[in-house]
């Protein structure tokens, strides 16, 4: 494979960077920071004239809704103002310089959701609420990254696969949609996903969503804003926050007024076969500046590009995505609110998208189609409210999660069949009960307190059967498994202020969870064998970072952390496969939870007044017991625990904005390891871990155009590169892949109502090997690759009504 050479692309960003930060400045208002939960109107408006320095007139405000939206993070007056009036029926007049009237708007006039190019949000603007209190990104001492939902719509991110394209040291596995693995800073456990605990924990809203399958792939179709917690976030999140916390914040309901808006897509893949897409969105007030509900469906085909000669077969990796949410808000007085709804979507895959080295470029020879299905729903209620003393949230989630998938075990199968085509269906049922509640300080407390009760019974069947195809089809192989887990925790977090500069954060998770397995494996020619056992385990991850800030525009941090998973029991193998105790070869029946201690020094600052911000880390990760789903030599899986690792890095981001002009740059540079392997795994530490690359950056822009007629012209642009790495920890199967980059160009013309874009992806039709292989029976005997999906050109129209 030709190494991709990334610095021309590289040189193209300085280039721009260049172009960017000679423009002229412009006169920039004060920007002051609040602190001003939601409260009545009346009263917050006299904290805000507090902090802004400025006389507000507020006999007007009698006249307007009882209370005010909340005010986190730094604005100007005039964003302050809109801000906290925004739904309650007042606006505000400029006196002077110091002195505002508040004033009674008149009844607004229906209006359609705009659509034309809004400016993209300041740093300084975004509110983090993955760290449990809601947090103004700038004045946040934590590896976060947050994307407002503009940003992702311009830059066409539609999923976890996207994100990763424009999130600093973010890598999802590429088997497919609905089949995928996301992983943080380098800390990685393979491609396989077996019984191992996901290594990043996945919130929608307040609820956990994955316990051990993979990436529910839940497109990001009208989502608020979605945040990356990097590093261990064992403290708040508990066990599989390893690696750290995706939080996708979805648009709440809006009482004020109906909107909507309806969006059609097409596409055209190089080689492939055709895609589409039909999402649209409908929020109704139910009760008046009290209750609404919000709505939410889409249908995505995403049109196949690989081949399949032995069937005969073209295109065979198609996939359709269908799905939706529905989001009901009731205000029940001035300070509790009561949420809840569903959310369901379902991936149908006709197939795997892997080919082989061996032949033409995008083709494979199989026996038999390899479908996937990956069917996602979740039903919440949430309560929040203010106890006078504290802020309450509580939230119940019942989460489903089905996911069934097809191998064909022909060449290789597990155990000896006659000769014929032979299939491997893995199915797995996943259903979860999740409850959170916590309590915290007011957002202007001087000590900020945050304490936490997780309570969680998940319940997780799986079958696996071997089905000789021949003249008269058989089961020759099956397991039934059931894992009933239990996980109870209390936690807390305390921020206190040493100084007006200097604060101490300390935060820990007193953890319980007990699993409970029963494996049955049958064949044909034995008597059923049966297993059962349980593993509990307590601990306690605790949290400590020092927070300084220099300047209002300026902070600097050091932080260490732990992060855990709970360990486990293999049961899954061919007719006499032996499962030892430890100290002899692997597989071990059980295998040992692993924990991660990370130890983190970083800081940001705002410069070029606000237009230029500023983050970066250095940090070293120590792993022990790595957990690692891996496969037997009859290719079934197991979990080992392969040894220690460690990873050190550096990771930086950088934001610039001069007007219509948004630059962006994220980058990664670290050295994974497994410096200690297993005796008992055929491991080899100089490989590192599998697939973390050493190197990977990105960069994007958007400039947008005002047109007559009351119309604006955007261009965006995203390029990604990802360093080379190796697929698995086996001594025996260990390509080499990555070492490729790619891109996205796009342009849109809009106006209130309407908007249009034409993209490419992928315009220099890339062929990278992406992190991920196909097909578990015969990866050891064939080199298989999963190539970026070729240039794709697509045109999507978006209206509002």
């Amino acid at each position: 494979m030709p190494r991709h050479d990334w610095r021309r692309p590289a040189l193209a960003l300085c280039l721009l960077a260049a172009f960017g930060l000679a423009s002229p400045a412009r006169a920039a208002a004060p920007v002051h920071a609040f602190n001003i939960p939601r409260k009545p109107l009346s009263a917050a408006l006299v904290d805000l004239a507090l902090q802004a320095g400025v006389s507000i007139s507020t006999r007007a405000a009698e006249t307007c809704a009882p209370s005010s939206q909340p005010l986190i993070g730094r604005y100007s007056l005039g964003q302050a103002l809109d801000r906290l009036l925004a739904g309650t029926g007042c606006g505000y007049r400029l006196v002077d310089a110091r002195a505002v009237e508040i004033v009674r708007l008149p009844p607004p006039r229906p209006a359609a959701t705009p659509l034309r190019v809004a400016p993209l949000a300041d740093v300084a603007e975004l509110v983090v609420v993955a760290t449990r209190q809601p947090t103004p990104a700038d004045r946040l001492a934590y590896p976060v990254s947050a994307l407002e939902g503009r940003t992702l719509e311009s830059q066409g991110v539609r999923d976890a696969s996207d994100l990763a394209l424009v999130t600093p040291a973010m890598t999802v596995t590429n088997l497919g949609s609905g089949r995928d693995k996301i992983l943080l800073r380098g800390l990685s456990d393979g491609p396989l996903t077996g019984r191992t605990q996901s290594m990043v924990g996945l919130y929608l809203d307040d609820a956990r969503i994955t316990y051990n399958a993979p990436d529910p792939d839940l497109r990001l179709t009208d989502v608020a804003q979605v945040e990356v917690l990097r590093g261990p976030q064992g403290a708040l999140y508990g066990s599989g926050s390893l690696g750290g916390v995706l939080h996708l914040v979805t648009a709440a309901p809006d009482a004020s007024r109906s909107t909507g808006w309806l969006s059609v897509s097409g596409g055209v893949t190089h080689g492939g076969s055709g895609s589409n897409l039909l999402e649209g969105m409908v929020n109704l007030p139910i009760l008046k500046d009290r209750a609404a509900m919000r709505m939410v469906a889409y249908r995505e085909v995403q049109g196949g590009y690989i081949d399949d000669v032995g069937l005969g077969l073209k295109d065979v990796n198609r996939s359709i995505r269908t799905g939706g949410r529905l989001a009901l808000s009731l205000r029940l007085n001035a300070d509790w609110t009561a949420n809840g709804g569903l959310v369901f979507q379902a991936i149908n895959s006709d197939d795997t998208q892997y080919a082989l080295a061996g032949e033409a470029p995008f083709t494979r020879r199989n026996a038999l189609r390899e479908p996937h299905d990956n069917d996602f729903a979740m039903v919440h209620l949430g309560l929040t409210g203010d106890l006078g003393w504290a802020e309450a949230r509580w939230t119940t989630a019942y989460v489903r999660h089905q996911l069934t998938s097809r191998y064909d075990a022909t060449r290789a199968p597990p155990v000896a069949v006659p000769s014929g085509p032979a299939a491997f269906d893995d199915e797995n049922n996943i259903a979860s009960l999740v409850t959170e509640a916590t309590l915290s300080s007011h957002p202007d407390a001087r000590v900020q307190w945050l304490g936490g009760l997780f309570v969680a019974r998940t319940r997780q069947d799986v079958t696996l059967d071997l089905t000789a195809l021949g003249a008269t089809p058989f089961v020759a192989l099956s397991e039934a498994r059931r894992d009933r887990l239990d996980e109870a925790a209390l936690y807390g977090q305390m921020i206190w202020p040493l100084t007006d500069r200097l604060s101490l954060t300390l935060g820990g998770r007193l953890f319980s969870s007990r699993i409970q397995v029963d494996s049955v494996i049958r064949t044909p020619a034995t008597v059923a064998a049966a297993y059962a056992a349980g593993l509990s385990r307590t601990g306690f991850s605790p949290k400590l970072l020092i927070s300084y800030a220099p300047t209002a525009r300026s902070l600097i941090y050091v932080e260490a952390a732990e992060g855990y998973r709970a360990g486990g029991i293999n049961t899954t193998g061919a007719p006499g496969q032996v499962f030892s105790a430890p100290g002899g070869p692997e597989p071990y029946r059980n295998y040992q939870g692993d924990e991660l201690w990370s130890f983190e020094a970083g800081g940001r600052v705002t410069l070029l007044e606000g237009r230029l911000s500023l983050r970066g880390a250095i940090f070293q990760a120590s792993w022990k017991n790595i957990q690692s789903d891996q496969l037997l030599a009859s290719a079934l899986p197991f979990t080992a625990n392969i040894g220690d690792g460690r990873n050190r890095g550096l990771e930086a981001e950088a934001a610039y904005r001069a007007g219509p002009l948004v630059l962006r740059a994220e980058g990664l540079v670290n050295a994974p390891e497994l410096d200690r392997a297993n005796p008992a795994f055929p491991a080899r530490a100089e490989l590192g871990l599998a697939g973390a690359p050493n190197v990977s950056l990105g960069v994007s822009a958007h400039y947008g155009w005002e047109l007559p007629r009351d119309r604006t012209f955007e261009l965006d642009g995203r390029y990604a590169y990802v360093g080379p790495s190796h697929l698995t920890f086996d001594a025996v199967t260990s390509p080499r892949m990555g070492g490729y980059g790619a891109g996205r160009l796009a342009a849109t013309l809009a106006a209130d109502r309407w908007r249009l874009t034409l993209a490419v992806d992928n315009p220099t039709e890339s062929r990278g090997d992406t992190f991920a292989y196909g097909n578990p029976f015969t990866l050891r005997t064939t080199t298989q690759v999963t190539p970026l999906r070729p240039r794709t050109l697509s045109l999507c129209l978006k209206v509002a009504y």
